[in-house]
């Protein structure tokens, strides 16, 4: 999933939502009071104020960042996890076999090759086995 290049900057001064600043949720221009947690959006002015709100739409955004990140790193569907699993074993059987089949003739180059598809197959099962 692609990640958005940039947020979209607004020219104008008038929004066509206030968030509100007890829970950080877009409400309408309209509502008195918030959808979400039912608190006034009597608008305060002042430092303060904007301060708070600046809060609120940061944690807004961050929270909104962590639930995407979450879904982008759902875990793996179980057919998946399956052939990742057979290919590791069939890797590292083969490179068993090759490996006993080098020992026995004594070809390094096989025994290189051989090395290279345990090491393969075992790394494929520890990133399967492994939690991120």
């Amino acid at each position: 999933m692609d990640r958005p290049k940039k947020e979209p900057i607004t020219l104008k001064q008038s929004q066509d939502s206030k968030l509100c600043l007890n829970c950080g949720f877009p409400n309408r221009n309209t509502d008195p009071q918030c959808m979400y947690c039912r608190s006034s959006l009597i608008e305060d002015s002042g430092l303060f104020n904007w301060i708070r709100q600046t809060y609120y739409i940061l944690r807004w955004r961050w929270q909104l960042k962590q639930k995407r990140d979450n879904l982008e790193e759902s875990k793996t569907p179980v057919y998946r996890s399956f052939g990742f699993f057979i290919i590791g074993v069939v890797l590292s059987g083969v490179g068993i076999f090759v490996f006993t089949t080098a020992m026995s003739q004594n070809s390094f180059s096989s025994g290189l090759i051989a090395l290279l598809l345990i090491g393969y197959g075992v790394v494929t099962l520890k990133t399967l086995f492994s939690n991120k």
